[in-house]
């Protein structure tokens, strides 16, 4: 024992006058007992004893705070982080985000593009009018001896007007035409200079192997039109996101705060037991410690009281963004105030099965793939009709018809070496075509049949392939979202009774939180505790607040999840396709 206290001595080289006394009478009471060791312990102190100084008080030697408390600002008491603002419902919000996100608005274009995309496909079948006018001469050496001229000059005006239309479905085309032209000549065989000309067709033309009904301008008005419906599918996809996002950002300011408001709170409370604690250290009643642990804890609160007013103020912003649109700028100063309360709620039931089935039913996504579907069919089909020969039939019916002043000197071929024949008898131009459609008529048929293939047709069988596997990758696609729906179905069902129990059990932690601070300042109060466990107590408190806020803003969500999972958010908040659709500038 003796050695042990010595060595104890020689360590502490800097001690109080207090504790050299202490020693001195441990090492006299050794000496008494004849102890060697004791008698060496007892020069030692007293030898520490003379050379020491007086030890400081505990309490002087303590942190003491060099910076004064904040009162200004958002750290000020009483200070007006939240502002009264704008009253705004959830409605209404959603509302606005409509009428004006940017977002919605950039994605409002693609179903207009793709109507205008739609409309233009059926241009193919819009009639094509046509026309032409032509004025020829051409002059030969005359080379048929039966002819008097010594040179052939013909000179020829004239032009036509035709329409040509497409038939829908059948790929058929229909024509009509009618030219006229009028000639003057020198050949002596002509009867007749100026000549008239006159005629009429109606031609039809039908494919009946390729191009028949999957020709290229029905696909693309069925492809157009499967891609108009998709991309209807697509902004309401877009426009449900808008609404979870608005409304997500709506409960997410509404949390914030909430957050502001216990932060605050909680600092008025430490400042309070910082007033509670200087003056009771000021009469003597308990040390500097429990001061400096009562400026912590403002110190604390304070830097919460910043971080959660900055997270505030970044909700209002984000909120503005997502309902104004336009209207936020650097120098906005609008506040919204949330009406609604996080609490309003009925707990309910999900009934997993029949909401997956409504998402089956609702997703704009899954019709969206069927779309996709419905597509690669529709190229299928197309690339098996382009595998097949070309076999078009062509009839061609109309009738001719010849005006015109007779040819004076016109030779006789059946008596080449006789007087020339008289001039036939003059026919105004506009009778050429009296005869048309009469039994007196000029009529003219031809029936065409054509038929073509490449050998070995490699490019339409690979055409064939690529569909097939491209048809086979968009069910696949389905089958895997259709997998996924599930999922979300699944997670936000069960994230929505998760949190509704959460809320339950953050209630009951606040309670006991808060009867357990009553409690440990009523213990302050008789000198029981101290102003380190009254903060603990109250830090305490403040998480099971902050619990319950973070808890009834997950439910929140996970309601608006599973509306958007199920496809039932724009009905949930009212939204009106059809409505929102329409561009708002």
């Amino acid at each position: 024992m003796t050695r042990v206290g010595s060595v104890l001595v020689a360590k502490r080289l800097f001690v109080s006058r207090e504790d050299l006394a202490g020693f001195a009478f441990w090492a006299a009471a050794t000496s008494v007992l004849g102890s060697r060791w004791g008698l060496t312990a007892l020069v030692a102190s007293v030898f520490l004893f003379a050379f020491s100084t007086p030890a400081a008080e505990p309490e002087e030697a303590l942190y003491v705070s060099q910076v004064a408390a904040a009162t200004t600002g958002d750290l000020a008491p009483d200070a007006e982080i939240v502002r009264a603002g704008r009253p705004l419902g959830i409605d209404e919000a959603v509302a606005l985000s409509i009428q004006n996100n940017l977002e919605v608005e950039v994605e409002r274009f693609a179903p207009m593009i793709a109507e205008t995309d739609k409309d233009g496909a059926w241009g193919a079948y819009d009639p094509t009018i046509s026309a032409d006018m032509k004025y020829d001469v051409v002059k030969s050496p005359n080379t048929f001896s039966l002819n008097t001229a010594s040179a052939n000059r013909d000179r020829k005006k004239g032009g036509g007007v035709g329409v040509d239309q497409l038939i829908p479905y059948l790929g058929a085309s229909l024509g009509l035409r009618y030219d006229a032209a009028s000639t003057s000549t020198r050949n002596t065989l002509q009867r007749r200079d100026e000549q008239y000309d006159a005629s009429f067709f109606l031609t039809a033309k039908v494919p009946l192997a390729r191009g028949l009904i999957w020709n290229d301008a029905w696909t693309n008005v069925k492809v157009a039109g499967l891609a108009y419906s998709s991309s209807r599918e697509g902004f309401r996809a877009a426009l449900m996101d808008t609404v979870q996002t608005t409304v997500d950002a709506y409960w997410n300011l509404v949390a914030a705060r909430d957050q502001v408001g216990v932060a605050q709170k909680s600092l008025e409370t430490a400042r309070a037991l910082l007033d509670q604690t200087t003056t009771q250290y000021e009469v003597g009643v308990i040390s500097r410690v429990e001061v400096v642990e009562a400026e912590a804890g403002v110190a604390d609160r304070e830097f919460d009281v910043i971080r959660n007013a900055n997270v505030y103020r970044n909700a209002q912003d984000q909120l503005i963004d997502f309902v104004l649109g336009r209207e936020l700028s650097a120098m906005t100063e609008l506040q919204f105030a949330p009406s609604e309360d996080p609490a309003a709620f009925e707990s309910r039931s999900v009934n997993v099965a029949q909401a997956v089935a409504q998402a089956f039913q609702n997703r704009p996504e899954l019709q969206q793939v069927s779309r996709d579907i419905d597509q690669e069919e529709v190229n299928l089909k197309f690339a098996k009709n382009q595998r097949l020969p070309r076999l078009d039939a062509e009839v061609r019916f109309g009738y001719v018809g010849v005006s015109g002043e007779g040819n004076v000197g016109v030779t006789d071929l059946t008596n080449p070496m006789g007087p020339p024949l008289p001039p036939a008898s003059n026919i105004p131009f506009d009778q050429a075509d009296d005869d048309f459609f009469t039994s007196d008529g000029s009529e003219n048929l031809r029936v065409t049949g054509t038929f073509s293939i490449p050998f070995p047709n490699t490019t339409a069988r690979k055409r064939v392939v690529k569909s097939e596997l491209e048809l086979r990758r968009a069910r696949t696609r389905r089958a895997r979202l259709e997998q996924t729906i599930i999922l979300e179905v699944r997670s936000s069902a069960r994230t929505l009774l998760a949190s509704a129990q959460g809320i339950e059990a953050a209630e009951r932690r606040r309670l006991a939180a808060a009867e357990q601070l009553r409690a440990e300042r009523i213990r302050l109060e008789h000198g029981e505790s101290t102003p380190f466990e009254v903060l603990q107590r109250e830090s305490d408190l403040v998480e099971a607040e902050s619990q319950k806020i973070t808890a009834l803003q997950t439910y929140r969500s996970a309601e608006v999840a599973l509306e958007r999972a199920q496809g039932t958010i724009l009905d949930f908040h009212g939204v009106v396709l059809d409505v929102a659709t329409r561009p708002t500038r």
